[in-house]
């Protein structure tokens, strides 16, 4: 998946389930390159990104 924030395709999956924050519709990523946190969920059809972490580094 591409980081919505620099475009880098260099994505992990966190394996958090701390009640709600991960489910196996919209896994938590990672981006290797800046550090973004995010999650991709659909609300009433649409399609959002949830940032759960801003990034550390600027690329």
């Amino acid at each position: 998946m591409k980081c919505p924030n620099c475009g880098d395709r260099t994505a992990v999956d966190l394996d958090m389930h701390s009640d709600g924050f991960t489910s196996d519709e919209s896994p938590v990523k990672e981006c290797g390159a800046c550090g973004l946190v995010w999650r991709v969920k659909t609300e009433a059809g649409e399609t959002k990104i949830d940032i759960i972490k801003q990034p550390t580094a600027v690329k």
